[in-house]
């Protein structure tokens, strides 16, 4: 449960931790240099701080609304488009659904008599 909260509680100040991780690393990088120790020895900064970002959040969150908004803005960009595949679409499933309503109907649902069973066809 306390992952839970630690990752709504970094879903909530996303902004913050990322400034706090930004501080973090230059406090790194600064000792380092102090140091004598050549920079490079810190890493790739970017992909540090996408591991970190994967840590402590959601990222299938952010990437479902990231392909939300791209979605509905490649369907505003083409409103015909858009309108013939929702149409396709609903006639596809509706076709599906009648289909399906008739199997089970006549194949999948019992007879309805008092012993199906027993039945004999001559």
């Amino acid at each position: 449960m306390g992952e839970l909260w630690r990752r709504l509680w970094y879903l909530l100040h996303r902004r913050q931790m990322q400034r706090e991780l930004q501080d973090e690393m230059a406090f790194h990088r600064e000792m380092l240099e102090r140091s004598g120790t050549p920079r490079k020895h810190f890493g790739n900064e970017r992909l540090l701080q996408e591991r970190a970002h994967e840590t402590w959040g959601w990222t299938w969150i952010e990437r479902l609304g990231q392909d939300l908004r791209y979605g509905m803005r490649t369907l505003m960009r083409s409103p015909s488009f858009s309108i013939a595949a929702v149409l396709v679409l609903a006639v596809g499933i509706g076709v599906n659904v009648a289909a399906f309503g008739l199997f089970n109907m006549f194949v999948l649902k019992p007879l309805p008599v008092r012993d199906p069973d027993t039945l004999v066809q001559s």
